[in-house]
């Protein structure tokens, strides 16, 4: 059985506090929340790993209440909740399909397995802008004169039959229903790929992102991106990508087509760490391959103090550890790091199965590391942890046991709850051993809401011949139960490995989206959990050999509400190495 969380009476008092605090009106007020805001709506990596419940003890939600990721999560909500009572969507279509309305080729590379694009909405009140609105994919590959390493498209509400963005073909140059190359570029200080995922800034003018070799140190570089930056006159086209080799040594100028160069020490690629940007202070957090992890200041260079002193480009932050740099004890791959809201410490994980945390000067914490995996090369954590900055919990995952499948296999995947000063740890154990990686969970809409049936919503393999879709509940307090989850739908497809879950509530429906790596037929799946702990998937469709992680549009009434975009992975199948929007005509 799952338990329904329990609200208080002051739970839901600090909720509306801290909705009135950010101006945004009552849920039963007949107007639309969603005035004109200085910055866009960002959903990035980030977006997936620190989250932020509408409902809480009220220290916490007064804690976060000025933070940029909260504020977009619950405006998200409330303009979701308002459209559910204002708006009439067209009936749902009885056929769970997907329609691609468009693929446009990365060239030799795609987003690499477990990685976000970065999407940005001019208009946070959902409007589609076809100009405005744009999509950043990173690319895993090594740039050249045909090869980008990192690329952005608009007209992206583009597509057949339902395009908003459909236009007149230019001939030779534009499908006239497909989206449109924003700029290409083939950025050079190491002649590397970038590999993990990148963040934007909150007006949309600038990008973070590593670039890695497996040579050198991973280089943290800040693009200022110039609309129409490519070589090609081919609409369509990514592979004539402008090359940047030569950086700026202050902040770059929005609109510039310019970017800084931050070598991240002498030596440690980067395969798994995305940057985290802390908006407030302006300043992000990444690791590296042999568990250092940075952190550097003036990243966007949004605050007087970095303006007023002639606009540096971003640097080591010696506040942090030793020179801006700390030692975590890991001797291997760090995930992305996270910042816990509330308190400003830091999380991260690593391949050697643990999770460690930091104080904001770079002190460990009193029980750091905590132990999660079996600490094996089998029992590493690939994906940063989700971070509950509201009711003080984090929640890692990773695989366990031997390489072989089957009864052959020894240990669990698990799934750890814990504060997240990393004590009283939680876990549930999930399906027997596997040689895959285990990627990150994703949250219901009733955890995030505080109404409802909370569950943690996880995939796994077990055996040779399956998957498992879990759902483990909680108790009234949030904290999670412990074990073989009760709620288990398991498919007969193969023994895959799970792309990181996307969670997405559009104001009526609650889903969860995922792709099965390495499988050719029927890799891209929904499930639909509204309601009920699904025991089939709603739709799916096949993507080369599986997809990077996914992102979902803002909730829109629009023809193009709740497309989903990705990379494909793959040199072969369906659309390979190629960037990827769907709409579910299920949600139509």
């Amino acid at each position: 059985m799952t338990a329904r969380k329990t609200l208080s009476a002051l739970s839901v008092l600090a909720a509306f506090c801290a909705l009135s605090v950010l101006g945004l009106p009552a849920y039963g007020q007949k107007q639309n929340p969603t005035g004109n805001h200085p910055e866009g709506l960002v959903d990035d990596w980030s977006h997936h790993h620190a989250v932020y419940p509408r409902v809480g003890p009220l220290q916490s939600l007064l804690a976060v209440q000025n933070n940029p990721r909260a504020i977009h999560s619950w405006q998200a909500a409330a303009r979701a909740e308002w459209r559910r009572a204002n708006v009439s969507r067209s009936p749902h279509n009885t056929k769970n399909g997907v329609q691609i309305d468009w693929n446009i080729s990365l060239g030799n590379g795609s987003t690499a397995a477990g990685m976000f694009p970065a999407k940005f909405n001019f208009d946070p009140n959902a409007t589609a802008n076809c100009t405005t609105d744009f999509i950043v994919f990173p690319v895993n590959i090594a740039g050249s004169t045909t090869q980008a390493n990192l690329v952005a498209f608009n007209n992206l509400y583009s597509g057949t039959g339902n395009g908003i963005c459909n236009r007149t073909p230019v001939g030779g140059v534009d499908t006239g229903k497909s989206a449109t190359t924003l700029w290409s570029y083939n950025i050079d200080a190491a002649g590397g790929a970038v590999a993990t995922s990148p963040a934007l800034s909150l007006d949309g003018t600038k990008v973070a992102f590593v670039e890695t070799n497996s040579t050198g140190p991973a280089h943290f570089h800040v693009l200022a991106w110039k609309s129409g930056d490519t070589l090609s006159t081919d609409l369509q086209s990514t592979t004539s990508p402008v090359h940047i080799n030569s950086f700026s040594s202050s902040t770059p100028a929005a609109g510039s087509g310019t970017a800084t160069d931050l070598p991240l020490g002498l030596s440690g690629n980067d395969t798994l760490s995305s940057p985290f940007v802390e908006y407030g202070l302006d300043r992000a957090y990444v690791g590296n391959d042999t568990g250092t992890l940075f952190r550097i200041q003036d990243v966007f260079c949004t605050f007087s103090q970095c303006t007023g002193a002639g606009s540096p480009a971003p640097s080591l932050d010696n506040g942090f550890g030793t020179s801006g740099a700390v030692t975590t004890g890991c001797g291997g791959k760090l995930t992305a790091p996270v910042v816990d809201g509330s308190t400003r410490n830091v999380l991260v994980a690593c391949s050697d199965g643990k999770l460690y945390g930091f104080t904001p000067a770079g002190v460990a914490l009193t029980n750091s590391p905590l132990t999660v995996g079996d600490g094996t090369a089998l029992g590493g954590i690939v994906d940063a942890p989700i971070v509950d900055g509201v009711n003080g919990f984090v929640y890692v995952v990773s695989r366990s046991g031997s390489a072989s499948l089957g009864p052959a296999a020894t240990g669990n995947p698990v799934l750890v709850q814990a504060k997240t000063d990393l004590s009283l740890p939680r876990t549930a154990t999930l399906g027997v051993g596997a040689a895959f990686n285990l990627h990150a969970p994703a949250l219901n809409n009733s955890y995030l809401s505080g109404s409802g049936t909370p569950l943690l919503y996880e995939v796994a393999g077990g055996g040779t011949t399956t998957i498992t879709l879990y759902g483990i509940s909680f108790n009234g307090s949030l904290q999670m139960t412990t074990g073989t989850p009760a709620n288990a739908s398991t498919f007969f497809i193969g023994a895959f490995e799970i792309s990181p879950l996307t969670e997405f509530f559009d104001g009526t429906e609650d889903r969860v989206f995922e792709s099965a790596l390495g499988n050719f037929s029927g890799n891209l799946a929904s499930f639909n959990v509204t309601t009920t702990f699904p025991a089939a998937v709603e739709s799916s469709a096949t993507e080369g050999s599986g997809t990077s992680a996914i992102v979902v549009d803002n909730s829109s009434t629009s023809s193009q509400a709740d497309s989903i975009y990705f990379g494909v992975l793959g040199a072969a199948g369906t659309n390979p190495n190629s960037a990827v929007k769907l709409t579910q005509s299920a949600l139509k």
